[in-house]
């Protein structure tokens, strides 16, 4: 082998990792969140009575979206992994079911549609910083904004949720426009 070939060979490499690293969620990933946010949070303020059956399509219907767009983007890098595809799905799954077993809490009357929707919140932006934690940084950003959010809620009341709507959709563009860029200093 020569130094010109294991040079080329190392360039390969280092392109297929950096490909992998800026690519692991595709732009559309970000691109759906941000309208099933911007829609969902915008409805408990102007439409509040369809906000929960927004949410129990919305939702779902995400989260299966989002698990297509990752196994399509995992074929085109060449990098499908069960092991990582099972983890998504326990972790988005859980956080899904607790998220359920919330709701039963304002079914049995133990807290009102304001204090649900702040619970929710709050699992949401766990579900978010855990996955920032353990899948991809960027995940942080947003779970913050909706921490944020989170205590808006306890001082404003008018339209506070079409605010967090608009501030995590804008985070959420900022990362599908961050993504599209070709990041040379991007590292994993």
């Amino acid at each position: 082998m020569t130094q010109e070939s294991l040079e080329s060979d190392i360039q390969y490499v280092r392109a297929l990792v950096k490909k992998s690293c800026s690519e692991s969620l595709p732009m559309s990933f970000f691109i759906v969140w941000a309208v099933i946010i911007l829609l969902g949070f915008s409805i408990i303020d102007f439409a509040p009575r369809w906000t929960g059956l927004f949410w129990m399509v919305a939702g779902p219907g995400g989260g299966v979206l989002s698990g297509v767009l990752g196994h399509r983007a995992g074929i085109r890098l060449g990098q499908l992994n069960r092991e990582t595809g099972v983890r998504h799905a326990l972790h988005w799954g859980g956080m899904l079911l607790v998220i359920l077993l919330a709701v039963f809490l304002a079914m049995r009357g133990f807290v009102h549609g304001t204090v649900l929707s702040q619970v929710i919140l709050l699992v949401v932006a766990l579900g978010w910083w855990t996955a920032g934690v353990h899948f991809d940084h960027s995940f942080l950003l947003f779970a913050l904004v909706m921490m944020l959010g989170f205590v808006g809620t306890l001082f404003v009341t008018r339209y506070i949720w079409t605010a967090i709507g608009v501030l995590t959709a804008a985070s959420l563009v900022g990362a599908a426009l961050h993504r599209g860029k070709d990041d040379a200093g991007h590292a994993c």
